[in-house]
């Protein structure tokens, strides 16, 4: 394999760490190798930039900003070096509105990000569940119509299990996408809506067009169906060994550990630095 790929961007939870799991030393040390080489480093995320996806690099004692960071599957793109963040087909109202009401007979409670807090149909375990582990504010609506009273960048559904989240959720979603939205998994209970030329893939493409840089110089390591298109489009694609099948599937490589045993920073080591 090519040992001078300009740009490594991963996604996070459950590729940098695992789930409510620290950011390990191994993952650490490889992300400072990689700075001091000149690489231009990138986060790519599910959640919005104000859910703190900017204090990872203190948080993470990286001793350094990352280079981009790419919120709401592709929604938004923060070039650090601008110091610019890019907004980027945002749901409409209409839209919103038809997909609230198309998924309603799911019985499944809807959630979006607003700025600086989560707005959900009516507060249950999940909301509650997800706002402590973000460190959100959750808020719930009055009138359903409060939904679409502006843009978004997504809409949410949480179930209680995978076997939920298949048998009702997913069936009814994909029956009501249309041309300008689609309906995909970021966890085996967590299902998301978003305009169709919105994925974190194009979102790399748009940050390497707006700086002069080949997307075939680009390496990415993912593990959900959020993260296909960013490994697809990618010169070279990692997918993490506790990643789903459809993302080990398209691959160019699959780590030997998962997220939770620094699997990242293990296969940059024993691979590429």
């Amino acid at each position: 394999m090519r040992k001078d790929y300009k740009i490594v961007v991963a996604d996070i939870d459950r590729t940098l760490r695992d789930r409510n799991a620290d950011f390990g030393e191994i993952n650490r040390k490889a992300m400072q190798e990689l700075h001091k080489r000149g690489v231009l480093l990138g986060l790519a995320s599910g959640r919005p930039l104000w859910q703190n996806l900017l204090k990872h690099a203190d948080e993470w004692q990286l001793g350094f900003q990352f280079d981009f960071v790419i919120g709401l599957n592709g929604g938004e793109v923060y070039d650090a070096r601008k110091d610019t963040v890019t907004k980027l087909n945002l749901l409409q109202p209409e839209t919103i509105k038809e997909i609230i009401l198309g998924m309603a007979p799911a019985q499944c409670n809807p959630f979006i990000y607003r700025e600086g807090y989560m707005l959900a149909q009516y507060e249950d375990d999940l909301l509650r569940q997800s706002a402590a582990r973000n460190k959100n504010e959750s808020r719930t609506v009055k009138q359903l119509d409060e939904f679409w009273e502006e843009p978004v960048g997504k809409i949410m559904y949480r179930t209680h299990s995978a076997e939920e989240m298949d048998a009702v959720v997913v069936p009814l979603a994909k029956k009501i996408e249309t041309e300008d939205f689609f309906s995909f998994k970021t966890r085996v209970d967590l299902l998301e809506f978003q305009d169709r030329r919105n994925n974190k893939g194009a979102a790399v493409a748009e940050y390497c067009r707006q700086n002069d840089i080949d997307i075939n110089d680009v390496m990415a390591f993912g593990d959900a169906e959020n993260d296909l298109e960013m490994m697809k489009m990618a010169g070279y694609s990692v997918c993490l060994c506790n990643g789903m099948p459809e993302n080990k599937a398209i691959a160019d490589a699959v780590t030997e550990y998962p997220a939770s045993e620094d699997g990242f920073g293990r296969w940059l080591f024993d691979h590429y630095l």
